[in-house]
Formats: structure tokens, C-alpha cells, sequence
């Protein structure tokens, strides 16, 4: 099975896309930044809260589900290439090493900022640390090479680390979705809509169990163009979107209603992006930005946070924290983050391309 050059250019773009966006969802910035499925809140509902909510906990919530996807479909593109073993080795390259790696900056700009007065609030009052937000310089050993494996302060880590489970029980999924497939795909699928997950994260397994799927039943993906179109996606979609963002606000409302609803949105999510793809990029001869942001697509995944965090409340710090500084904070900073890693991915890449590599996976 080979990918048509469509296909993989589309792949490949929609992997820099999605990052963008995981980025926006990390950029939230009320006062309690932790986002989880329909939770409510407790600020005003105003036009830049409303607006930060529908982005960073609706409308840009494809890319982790997308990811996965992209990830199992790909894998079992090149299952004839490797060996489990040889699968293995190959995965503790592309995927343990840059985890290893961009824990560890994670850890050395934390641990720099927060022996600096000017910055060390900024790092406290992130949260990001772990052990309770102990400070790193009164971390023991102990909890240093935990918090480098097990617990990084680079939190978004968390994909490589369970993609790297999933590609090791790569075979026994195979095995169980060709005899079983519908079985298993319901079962992954509860797990996912109830956050399952005991040392195996059911976040995304279902996505990419569905991905092996896509390519090991060869389906035909322009197909789906049609099914958005059958199911009248562009309809209901964003009124859910609109729905699921006015309920967050509203207290009154049961959280499951929210929560769920924030689950089902994400295969629709995912479908319209892969439809609106094909309707706006796809029929451009060459979209170059995207082309080659995808060289250092891998710097902004491992990049942005902490630094994203720290940078957030040191401006808030700096401007206060009215509404509409949040959302105007919320709509900038991003920017300057992924250009800030963008910018160092391309240095790093003309100073050492083997150095690069680490924190690349190999890729290049």
C-alpha cells in the first residue's frame, strides 16, 4: 500500500494545522487555565470570554483527536516495512528520545527562570511544576528524574509517550480490529468518551485504532467529502459549537450535558477539517508556508510550553487582566510564540543537523 502524493502532502499540512491549533488550546488564559471536557465556567460571558471558550474548548479541539488518526493510518501504511521488534527500535527514536529531550529544556528553562526574581512568579504561578509546584532547586534527585520521565513539566508530552504504547500493542490491535473490529471499536470508543484510562490512555486510542482501520480497509477518503454533505454537516455543526460554548457559562446546566457534548463534537470536528481541506487548501497548487513549517513543526510541539505559560502571565502581569486584554493576549501571543520556535527550530537546524535530529525524532 503506497500513499497517493495528494494524500501525504494533505497528511503533512494538516499535522503543522493542527499543531497551530493545540497551541490555541494551550494559550487559554482565565484564571483557572485547566481545560477538561464541558466544564463550566465562572466569568462573565462577554465577547472575548465567550470567544476564548468556542476556540480554545470547542472549535480547535480536532487536533489531538487528528493527530491520533493521522498516526494510526500512517502506521499502518508502513506496517511491511518493520518488524515489531524493528517497529520498537524505530519508535524509541522518533518518539522516547525527543520526549526525553524536550523534558529536559522543559525542566532547564523552568529551573532558570525560577531562580531569577523577575521571572521566579511567573513559574509560580503557572502551576506547571510537579510535587505540588515544588520549586525544581529543592527537587532530590529522585524527583528530578521523575519529573524528567514521568511527570515533565512540558505536559503536552503526554502524546508522544502514549503513542509510544500504542505502536508497541500495534500487533494485538491489528489482530483484535480484523476479527473483532466492531466490537473493539465500540469498546475503545466508550473508553474515550469517559476518559478511560489505567497506565493505557484511552484519550486516543480510539482515534487511532480508527486509523488503522481507515487504511487496513483501504477506504476510500474522498468518500467522506460526500458523507459531510449527506449529513448536512455545515448546518449543525457550528450551532453545536455555538451551544456547547453558551452552555459552559451557564451554571445551572448539568456538567454531563457539557461534557458529552464537548466528546461528541470532536468526530464531526474532525471530518469538517479534513472536508474543508480538500474545499480551500487542497485546490491550491502550492501553499509553501505550510510546506516548510512542517520541517520544524516538532520545535512548536515541544517548544510552546512551558513557554507559552510563563509568557502569558508575565504579560498579564504587565497589562492586567480586564477581559478584553485576556482575548486580545489570547489572539497575539501565540503568534510570537510559534514564531519564536519556529525561529529556533531553522537556527538549530543550520548550526547541527544532528543536533536538530534529536529533537526531531530523526526527521528531518
Amino acid at each position: 500500500m503506497t500513499l497517493d502524493p495528494f494524500l501525504s502532502t494533505k497528511l503533512r499540512r494538516l499535522s503543522v494545522i493542527g499543531m497551530i491549533t493545540v497551541v490555541y488550546v494551550h494559550a487559554f488564559n482565565f484564571d483557572d487555565r485547566y481545560l477538561w471536557p464541558g466544564r463550566p465556567f465562572e466569568e462573565a460571558m462577554n465577547l472575548p470570554n465567550f470567544l476564548q471558550v468556542l476556540i480554545a474548548n470547542g472549535l480547535f479541539r480536532f487536533g489531538i483527536p487528528l493527530f491520533f488518526l493521522r498516526s494510526g493510518f500512517l502506521i499502518a501504511d508502513t506496517e511491511e516495512k518493520y518488524t515489531p521488534l524493528t517497529r520498537v527500535k524505530k519508535r524509541l527514536q522518533t518518539l522516547v528520545v525527543p520526549y526525553l529531550a524536550w523534558s529536559l529544556v522543559g525542566l532547564l528553562l523552568t529551573y532558570l527562570l525560577e531562580i531569577s526574581p523577575v521571572t521566579a512568579p511567573f513559574v509560580e504561578s503557572s502551576w506547571l511544576r510537579p510535587f505540588n509546584n515544588t520549586p525544581l532547586h529543592q527537587f532530590t534527585w529522585l524527583q528530578w528524574v521523575e519529573g524528567w520521565v514521568v511527570q515533565p513539566i512540558s505536559f503536552q508530552l503526554w502524546f508522544l509517550r502514549s503513542l509510544f504504547v500504542y505502536s508497541i500493542l500495534y500487533p494485538l490491535l491489528v489482530n483484535g480490529l480484523e476479527r473483532f473490529p466492531k466490537s473493539i471499536l465500540i469498546f475503545l470508543c466508550l473508553a474515550w468518551l469517559l476518559s478511560f484510562g489505567f497506565v493505557i490512555e484511552g484519550e486516543g486510542l480510539f482515534f487511532f485504532s480508527l486509523g488503522i482501520l481507515l487504511r487496513k480497509k483501504e477506504v476510500n477518503l474522498k468518500d467522506l467529502t460526500s458523507l459531510a454533505m449527506r449529513i448536512r454537516l455545515w448546518w449543525w455543526l457550528p450551532a453545536l459549537l455555538l451551544l456547547k460554548t453558551w452552555i459552559s457559562f451557564q451554571p445551572y446546566i448539568p456538567v454531563p450535558l457539557g461534557y458529552f457534548l464537548h466528546k461528541g463534537i470532536q468526530v464531526p470536528l474532525v471530518l469538517a477539517v479534513w472536508v474543508l481541506y480538500d474545499k480551500t487548501i487542497g485546490l491550491m497548487a502550492s501553499v509553501i508556508w505550510l510546506d516548510r513549517l512542517n520541517r520544524y513543526n516538532f520545535f512548536l510541539y515541544g517548544f510552546h510550553v512551558p513557554l507559552l505559560y510563563y509568557a502569558t502571565d508575565w504579560v498579564l502581569h504587565l497589562l492586567g487582566r480586564n477581559d478584553y486584554i485576556r482575548g486580545g493576549v489570547y489572539l497575539l501571543l501565540p503568534v510570537i510564540v510559534m514564531g519564536i520556535a519556529f525561529l529556533l527550530g531553522w537556527i538549530l537546524r543550520q548550526i547541527s543537523e544532528p543536533f536538530f535530529k534529536v529533537f526531531t525524532g530523526g526527521r528531518n
